[in-house]
């Protein structure tokens, strides 16, 4: 009995033994686990901060550049804000990536109005009712308005709510408050169909930057403008820079009338920018979008997105 009981004992302990063994290795392996994630999350907050801080330097540094740009155009023929040109700042081993890009290119579509904030700007009634009926016409254009003007008065053909901005908007998808305006008229329904944003922008003030509109946007401007004069436009700035609308009658095909008719619309300059900057570090990068307003010799920040 006494032989019996002791083995028995002993297949105790080594049992005992096994289970604290099998404890111990479990405990070990989930320390390790912890310890290597803390060790990731740890880098991943070092890069995410070293990255960060990195970006608003090179955000400054672009700021400066933007302010000191004092000529009275932007153009694509500049290296600054050239489509194909990157600007490349090292930091040792980490890598920054800068692309300018000019936002004043469509019509602004907080500036359609006049300072009173009512009245429609005659240089933006035609390109705004051709761009509305290629959308489904009907008086979605007319309700736009009303929903953007200062007063709570009802244009012919439109309507007033008391849930209309009657104001400015920040972002194209306040117009998603309309339930004539659906997110596929907004933003498109696939990668190449024409929406509403490519059309409008809330970035800018009253005036187009001809020398980065699109050629939709071209082609939309006038009753003598079209795909064909879009195109001479297009052509003609390649190797020209575009400083107001009587630049633009210098271009083959346009109209004097219609660069006399938009004369208080038409820019070769930008006030507001976006800013593309990418920091990595062989291994990860981060991007950064940053939006700025150039003021009188500085630049403001208005939007930053990772």
């Amino acid at each position: 009995m006494t032989s019996g009981c002791r083995k028995a004992e002993g297949g105790f302990i080594l049992v005992a033994v096994l289970m604290l063994s099998v404890i111990l290795l479990g405990a070990s392996t989930s320390f390790a686990l912890f310890a290597r994630s803390q060790m990731r999350r740890a880098s991943d907050e070092e890069f995410a901060l070293v990255s960060r801080t990195l970006a608003a330097i090179a955000g400054g540094a672009v700021s400066e550049w933007i302010a000191s740009d004092s000529n009275d155009y932007d153009s694509a023929r500049e290296f600054l804000y050239a489509p194909d040109f990157t600007i490349a700042l090292p930091f040792d081993e980490w890598d920054v990536s800068i692309k300018i890009t000019p936002l004043d290119a469509h019509i602004p579509i907080n500036g359609v109005f006049l300072p009173d904030g009512v009245t429609t700007r005659a240089e933006y009634e035609y390109p705004w009712t051709g761009i509305w009926d290629r959308f489904g016409g009907g008086n979605t254009g007319t309700v736009t308005l009303d929903f953007l003007d200062s007063d709570m008065e009802a244009r012919a053909g439109g309507r007033e709510e008391d849930y209309f901005v009657n104001g400015k908007i920040s972002d194209l998808s306040e117009l998603l408050h309309l339930p004539e305006i659906t997110a596929d008229m907004v933003y498109g329904s696939s990668a190449d169909s024409v929406s509403l944003a490519d059309y409008f922008t809330v970035y800018g003030d009253d005036k187009i930057n001809v020398n980065f509109a699109p050629r939709h946007v071209l082609a939309v401007l006038d009753q003598d403008a079209g795909p064909d004069v879009a195109d001479a436009i297009i052509t003609y700035r390649e190797g020209n820079d575009l400083k107001s609308a009587s630049d633009l009658a210098k271009v083959p095909g346009f109209s004097p009338a219609a660069a006399t008719r938009l004369g208080g619309v038409i820019s070769g300059k930008s006030s507001y920018f976006s800013v593309m900057i990418c920091v990595g570090d062989g291994a990860r990068e981060r991007n950064f979008t940053v939006t700025m307003r150039r003021g009188s010799g500085r630049c403001q920040i208005l939007n930053w997105r990772e």
